[in-house]
């Protein structure tokens, strides 16, 4: 690997700019503090001064890239550091000792990837016994890294391997950084009484090694450990202590990051008074000013600024805001990555600054405000997507409000005036929501390039075929649908709160699963009156047969087909789709009716799943029906060898699975059973998408037995986003396991509407769902209506 060179998104690995040290957390999710590699090479140096005359060069440029890496130039130092690994003979110590403060740099400047293969290229060298020290190290730098983008089992497994590599009379710095990246682990897992004990076990170690930075990083630990026991007396006094640590420093970078930290997690503790958060946050922009560091100085106003903020003290929070701003703005043009764009700390005061306005009746002002932080947030958002350690959050979480609350702005702006300058807002804020919608699949298959082929997508547009778009934004205190109709969008604002909408959903979707009870259909009626009766009007008068649904959130988890009216379903009056967005979704081109087809079914029990003994029935009626051009893979044949070399050899138009599917709010849970393993999303993704043999995208992609949680709407994102990550234009999944003789009738009688002239696959899709509710036995929605057509509705 060259270390000389950055990579370009999508090719390998995301190069965006993280914040440092304590300020992992892009969110302001101050969770944990990893153990520094820095203390760690304090204490190995003078191993390295036994290198030989041939690496005194190297020597040289490692030491000067450890100056730089304490002042927080890190970018300096990988130029220092790549130029020790340049040198001739340079021995295993030193080039292990480089290696691993080389990933340290990536990983302050937001290159996670780049730092986990530095890591994994330094591992090797750490196979003899005298190296047993390093090797714990880069267990445990490993582990962090797997926290930080959210990969909570390998970060599990590398800080167990970190501790067992350990060795017993291992110095006590060394010991202190393994125990403390394993408390972080533990906290992340929610095991917080074995954090407790881990970091304490910790901190003692740090303190026999007198690492005082360390020992302050441990003691913020603890006050975070110590809030989730609901202990708030001990969480301040660890707070006290780590001050306390800080304090005592001479004035550095290190020093600075720490107070800001203390500082920020007393803000968050909400304590009655502020007064250890204004003690901590005051030092720290004095340190600030001290080493003239622009984000250090950014983070300590925005930060007391969010305090003025918290005590109503707007126009000195404005102004400390301000001030915030503009040495982000400074930060932003320091950074080696080839963005070069905002600052990934400019978008938060940016949010801050709209805020402010909002709170003061500045509507324009803080319109502009918000508009500007979405726009710093788009060169930026993957790596915010990736980079926060708390798993319990999801990106929707942490970075929607920014896009949700400028939203909100535009539709109260759409709501008082008429005409073009209407629908000038309501666009605008459709447009808002989009990105979210984009940013939140790339954080669900932590894949920036799930997206990538956004740009060459056709947009959905309505019309086509007397076709509307249903597009809902759930806001706190309401719910809004802008209906996009072959005459223009519509808004329509409905007295439902989001975590009312959301508590009716859950339940609608819980009932919805019994095939032996009615309890769903109160739901169902109530769900229809509140999203789909105040549009009855326009489409009827507009004569709409297609109904284009972008469901947000929650309502990703239900079929909007089991609406029901007191009188029919909404599959009755409407053909159905969704898509994730309507940037994502190409919906120019029909289907064609020529296709080369690949038919996978897996019927035997595989890994404890049922049988699904109606899939051979299935896959041999579609192969009946297609006749010529079709490839069928099934029970034994069906193996994920097997499978890729179909694709690998022949290019399909349509990809049929019928086997057990399970989508996860995890992505690395979300798979395809087949008869030998499971196929991940992954890897479905690099065998169907644009390839050099394949340079349209798939039609077709039909996965015939998939289920989601209820009430996971992580995990139904995943399945609506199915046909994006896989590169195909449409998809049709299930949100729920089915009766696999139902299945069967059903996708015999899609497949079999598909081919008659002129039927979309939405049409198809509707005329096989009603075939089903004809028959007594399947009339229960239970039944038909988890069946989702995703993406070209045609």
């Amino acid at each position: 690997m060259s270390h000389g060179k950055y990579l370009t998104k999508c090719t390998a690995t995301a190069v965006l700019p993280a914040a440092v040290g304590p300020i992992k957390n892009m969110q302001g999710k101050f969770l944990m503090f990893p153990s520094s590699i820095i203390h760690y090479s304090l204490f190995i140096i003078h191993l390295v001064f036994s290198a030989s005359l041939l690496a005194q060069s190297a020597q040289t440029w490692f030491e000067q890239g450890q100056i730089a890496s304490q002042r927080g130039q890190f970018e300096q130092a990988i130029r220092h550091w790549q130029e020790a690994l340049q040198q001739e003979e340079v021995e295993v110590s030193l080039r292990l000792q480089i290696l691993i403060q080389l990933a340290s740099a990536y990983q302050a400047l937001g290159l996670s990837d780049v730092a986990q293969q530095t890591l994994l290229q330094a591992l090797p060298l750490t196979e003899s016994p005298k190296n047993a020290v390093q090797q714990a190290v880069i267990w445990s730098n490993l582990s962090d890294l797997a926290l930080a983008t959210r990969q909570d089992q390998q970060a599990h497994e590398y800080a167990y391997k970190s501790l067992e590599s350990l060795p017993t009379d291992a110095p006590f710095l060394i010991q202190a950084t393994v125990l403390n990246n394993l408390g972080n682990v533990q906290t992340v897992e929610a095991y917080y009484a074995k954090a407790l004990d881990t970091y304490t076990k910790g901190l003692a170690a740090a303190q026999q090694a007198s690492a005082t930075v360390l020992t302050g990083k441990i003691w913020i630990n603890l006050a975070y450990a110590y809030s989730k026991q609901n202990q708030l007396p001990k969480a301040l006094q660890a707070l006290d202590s780590a001050l306390q640590k800080f304090e005592s420093l001479d004035n550095h970078y290190e020093k600075a990051f720490g107070l800001l930290s203390v500082g920020i997690w007393s803000l968050k503790l909400q304590t009655p008074t502020h007064q250890q958060a204004q003690t901590a946050l005051t030092q720290a922009l004095t340190v600030a000013q001290e080493l003239n560091h622009s984000r250090l100085l950014s983070y300590a106003y925005g930060y007391l600024g969010q305090l003025a903020e918290l005590e109503q003290r707007y126009a000195d929070s404005v102004q400390l805001t301000r001030q915030a701003i503009f040495f982000a703005q400074q930060d932003s043009s320091t950074f080696i990555t080839p963005h070069n764009q905002a600052s990934d700390i400019l978008y938060r005061w940016q949010w801050q600054l709209g805020r402010l306005f909002k709170a003061q009746q500045q509507i324009d002002q803080a319109i502009d405000a918000y508009r500007n932080a979405v726009q710093s947030l788009r060169p930026i958002r993957w790596e915010l997507a990736i980079g926060y350690r708390n798993s319990s959050q999801s990106f929707r979480e942490t970075i929607g409000p920014v896009y949700f609350e400028l939203a909100d702005l535009l539709l109260q702006r759409a709501k008082s005036v008429s005409g073009k300058e209407k629908e000038r807002w309501l666009t605008e804020a459709q447009d808002t929501i989009e990105r979210l919608k984009t940013a939140e699949l790339q954080d669900y298959f932590r894949d920036e390039c799930v997206t990538e082929f956004q740009a060459k997508r056709t947009p959905l547009a309505p019309g086509i075929l007397n076709t509307a778009v249903l597009y809902p934004i759930l806001l706190p205190d309401r719910t809004e649908i802008l209906l996009s109709l072959p005459k223009g969008i519509q808004q329509f604002i409905l007295p439902v709160t989001a975590p009312a909408l959301r508590e009716e959903v859950n339940e609608f979707r819980f009932e919805l699963e019994s095939y032996d009870s009615q309890n769903y259909l109160a739901y169902a009626q109530r769900l229809y009156q509140w999203l789909i009766a105040p549009l009855e009007t326009a489409l009827t008068t507009q004569k709409i047969a297609t109904l284009v649904i972008v469901p947000d959130g929650v309502l990703r988890t239900i079929p909007f087909a089991a609406l029901h009216d007191g009188k029919q379903f909404l599959i009755f009056k409407y053909a159905l789709a969704i898509t994730p967005g309507l940037t994502l979704t190409d919906a120019l081109k029909p289907l064609p009716k020529d296709h080369n087809i690949l038919i996978n079914g897996l019927s035997e029990s595989v890994a404890g799943y049922v049988k699904l003994l109606s899939v051979p029935n299935e896959v041999n009626f579609i192969r009946n029906l297609y006749g010529q051009n079709v490839t069928l893979l099934l029970d034994q044949t069906f193996t994920v060898d097997k499978f890729s070399n179909a694709l690998k050899t022949t290019l399909y138009s349509i990809v049929h699975i019928a086997s057990h599917g399970q989508f996860d709010s995890d992505p690395q849970q979300t798979f395809i059973l087949t008869y030998d393993g499971k196929l991940t999303m992954n890897r479905l993704e690099q065998l169907i998408r644009l390839s050099e043999i394949r340079q349209e995208p798939m039609e077709l992609l039909t996965l015939s037995a998939c289920q989601t949680a209820v009430g996971d709407d992580q995990a139904a994102l995943g399945l609506a986003g199915v046909a994006i990550k896989a590169g195909a234009k449409s998809a049709v999944a299930s949100l729920w396991m089915i009766d696999d003789v139902a299945s069967t009738q059903l996708m015999e009688e899609f497949y079999r509407q598909l081919q008659q002239e002129g039927t979309s696959k939405a049409t198809a899709l509707q005329l096989a769902q009603k075939r089903l509710i004809k028959q007594p036995r399947y009339q229960h929605p239970a039944f038909w209506a988890p069946f989702l057509l995703i993406g070209n509705w045609l």
